[in-house]
């Protein structure tokens, strides 16, 4: 979950794109923000640092956003049936 947050929070607040196809190899900004979160290395907990990063607490909300598009598809025909065992 933590992965997802900061992909999010990059994806969307630094590079103003879409999660699911954004793409941030060689980018300063994004180095210089990760580069802030890791130099605190175990100083301080994850959670403050997580927070203070993207804004909010631990959360499955961006794992979630991430699928949706997945999820919605899957909801489709043929995938969803009637007879569809899940």
């Amino acid at each position: 979950m933590f992965k997802f947050q900061l992909h999010d929070y990059i994806a969307r607040k630094i590079l103003h794109q879409p999660p699911q196809s954004c793409n941030y190899a060689d980018n300063k900004e994004v180095g210089t923000w990760l580069n802030n979160i890791l130099k605190k290395g175990g100083t301080e907990d994850w959670r403050k640092v997580l927070k203070e990063a993207t804004g909010e607490d631990i959360s499955t909300r961006a794992m979630m956003d991430y699928f949706k598009p997945l999820m919605a598809w899957l909801e489709e025909p043929p995938f969803c049936t009637k007879s569809a065992v899940l």
